[in-house]
Protein backbone atom coordinates (compact mmCIF):
# COMPACT_ATOMS: atom_id res chain seq x y z
CA UNK A 1 0.00 0.00 0.00
CA UNK A 2 1.78 3.13 1.42
CA UNK A 3 4.88 2.33 2.00
CA UNK A 4 5.45 0.77 -1.25
CA UNK A 5 5.35 4.70 -3.04
CA UNK A 6 7.37 6.12 0.38
CA UNK A 7 9.77 3.91 -0.32
CA UNK A 8 10.11 4.91 -4.00
CA UNK A 9 11.16 8.11 -2.65
CA UNK A 10 14.29 6.94 -1.41
CA UNK A 11 15.60 5.28 -4.39
CA UNK A 12 16.82 8.54 -5.51
CA UNK A 13 19.46 8.99 -3.11
CA UNK A 14 16.43 10.73 0.00
CA UNK A 15 16.90 8.28 2.42
CA UNK A 16 21.25 8.37 2.02
CA UNK A 17 20.74 12.20 2.51
CA UNK A 18 17.79 12.16 5.26
CA UNK A 19 20.45 9.99 7.42
CA UNK A 20 23.25 12.08 6.99
CA UNK A 21 21.41 14.72 8.11
CA UNK A 22 19.87 13.02 11.18
CA UNK A 23 23.35 12.11 12.21
CA UNK A 24 24.29 15.42 11.75
CA UNK A 25 21.78 16.63 14.63
CA UNK A 26 23.46 14.35 17.19
CA UNK A 27 25.21 11.06 17.30
CA UNK A 28 22.71 8.24 16.94
CA UNK A 29 22.83 4.55 17.01
CA UNK A 30 21.54 2.31 14.01
CA UNK A 31 18.28 1.60 15.75
CA UNK A 32 17.18 5.30 16.25
CA UNK A 33 17.54 5.80 12.94
CA UNK A 34 15.21 3.29 12.46
CA UNK A 35 12.88 4.67 15.29
CA UNK A 36 13.44 8.35 13.81
CA UNK A 37 11.98 7.13 10.28
CA UNK A 38 9.03 5.10 11.64
CA UNK A 39 7.56 7.98 13.75
CA UNK A 40 8.70 10.56 11.44
CA UNK A 41 6.54 9.13 8.72
CA UNK A 42 4.12 7.60 11.30
CA UNK A 43 4.76 4.26 10.45
CA UNK A 44 3.85 4.60 6.42
CA UNK A 45 7.94 4.16 5.82
CA UNK A 46 9.49 1.49 8.51
CA UNK A 47 13.13 0.67 7.35
CA UNK A 48 14.59 -2.06 8.36
CA UNK A 49 18.60 -3.12 9.24
CA UNK A 50 19.31 -4.63 6.10
CA UNK A 51 18.24 -0.64 4.66
CA UNK A 52 20.14 1.20 6.88
CA UNK A 53 23.26 -0.80 8.46
CA UNK A 54 24.59 -1.13 4.96
CA UNK A 55 24.18 3.08 4.63
CA UNK A 56 26.09 3.39 7.42
CA UNK A 57 28.88 1.29 6.64
CA UNK A 58 29.30 2.87 3.26
CA UNK A 59 28.99 6.53 5.06
CA UNK A 60 32.08 5.19 7.29
CA UNK A 61 34.20 3.78 4.83
CA UNK A 62 33.28 7.33 2.41
CA UNK A 63 34.54 9.00 5.54
CA UNK A 64 31.05 10.79 5.86
CA UNK A 65 30.92 9.51 9.49
CA UNK A 66 32.73 8.40 13.03
CA UNK A 67 31.89 5.24 14.80
CA UNK A 68 32.10 4.80 18.62
CA UNK A 69 31.21 2.12 20.95
CA UNK A 70 29.01 3.79 23.99
CA UNK A 71 27.04 1.49 26.29
CA UNK A 72 27.64 -1.34 23.89
CA UNK A 73 26.13 0.23 20.72
CA UNK A 74 27.51 1.65 17.78
CA UNK A 75 27.34 5.56 17.94
CA UNK A 76 27.57 7.10 14.29
CA UNK A 77 28.38 10.83 14.46
CA UNK A 78 29.00 13.00 11.40
CA UNK A 79 32.30 14.19 9.96
CA UNK A 80 33.39 17.22 8.42
CA UNK A 81 33.25 15.45 5.29
CA UNK A 82 29.83 14.53 5.61
CA UNK A 83 28.90 17.99 6.42
CA UNK A 84 30.54 18.93 3.08
CA UNK A 85 28.53 16.45 1.69
CA UNK A 86 25.45 17.47 3.34
CA UNK A 87 25.96 21.12 2.12
CA UNK A 88 26.94 20.23 -1.88
CA UNK A 89 23.15 17.84 -1.76
CA UNK A 90 20.43 20.20 0.38
CA UNK A 91 19.47 22.13 -2.78
CA UNK A 92 18.64 19.06 -5.02
CA UNK A 93 16.96 17.02 -2.29
CA UNK A 94 15.05 19.94 -0.99
CA UNK A 95 12.35 19.66 -3.70
CA UNK A 96 12.39 15.65 -2.95
CA UNK A 97 11.85 16.09 0.99
CA UNK A 98 8.57 19.04 0.27
CA UNK A 99 6.92 16.31 -1.95
CA UNK A 100 7.23 13.21 -0.07
CA UNK A 101 5.94 15.54 3.08
CA UNK A 102 3.04 16.38 1.10
CA UNK A 103 2.08 12.97 -0.39
CA UNK A 104 2.57 11.73 4.00
CA UNK A 105 0.34 14.71 5.35
CA UNK A 106 -2.77 14.07 2.77
CA UNK A 107 -2.82 10.12 3.77
CA UNK A 108 -1.84 10.47 7.53
CA UNK A 109 -5.25 9.98 8.37
CA UNK A 110 -6.45 7.25 6.21
CA UNK A 111 -3.37 5.36 7.34
CA UNK A 112 -3.74 5.76 10.87
CA UNK A 113 -7.71 4.54 10.70
CA UNK A 114 -6.28 1.73 8.53
CA UNK A 115 -3.75 0.92 11.36
CA UNK A 116 -6.09 1.33 14.52
CA UNK A 117 -9.03 -0.73 12.68
CA UNK A 118 -6.32 -3.57 11.72
CA UNK A 119 -5.04 -3.56 15.67
CA UNK A 120 -9.14 -3.71 16.91
CA UNK A 121 -9.13 -6.47 14.84
CA UNK A 122 -5.88 -8.44 15.78
CA UNK A 123 -6.25 -7.38 20.02
CA UNK A 124 -9.93 -9.25 19.91
CA UNK A 125 -9.55 -11.61 17.39
CA UNK A 126 -9.39 -14.87 19.48
CA UNK A 127 -12.31 -13.17 21.47
CA UNK A 128 -14.61 -13.00 18.66
CA UNK A 129 -18.12 -15.26 18.80
CA UNK A 130 -18.60 -16.73 15.06
CA UNK A 131 -21.56 -14.68 15.35
CA UNK A 132 -19.55 -11.24 15.29
CA UNK A 133 -16.54 -12.89 13.19
CA UNK A 134 -19.63 -13.28 10.62
CA UNK A 135 -20.78 -9.91 10.91
CA UNK A 136 -17.61 -8.28 11.05
CA UNK A 137 -16.77 -9.81 7.86
CA UNK A 138 -19.93 -8.77 5.57
CA UNK A 139 -18.83 -5.12 7.32
CA UNK A 140 -15.04 -5.50 5.82
CA UNK A 141 -16.54 -6.97 1.97
CA UNK A 142 -18.98 -4.11 1.65
CA UNK A 143 -16.16 -1.48 2.65
CA UNK A 144 -13.81 -2.87 0.85
CA UNK A 145 -16.28 -2.61 -2.23
CA UNK A 146 -17.35 1.11 -1.76
CA UNK A 147 -13.38 1.75 -1.38
CA UNK A 148 -12.61 -0.17 -4.87
CA UNK A 149 -15.90 2.55 -5.90
CA UNK A 150 -13.63 5.32 -4.87
CA UNK A 151 -10.74 4.40 -5.96
CA UNK A 152 -11.92 2.93 -9.25
CA UNK A 153 -14.42 5.21 -10.23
Amino acid sequence: MFPMKIARFFRRGLLRYMMLKLINERPIHGYEIMKHFQDEFNGLYQPSSGAIYPILQAFEEQGYVSLEEMDGKKVYSITLKGKEFLKTKESGFQKQIEHMETFISKRRGLHKEVRNLAGLLMMNYSDLTEKQSSEIEKIIKETRRKVSEVIFE
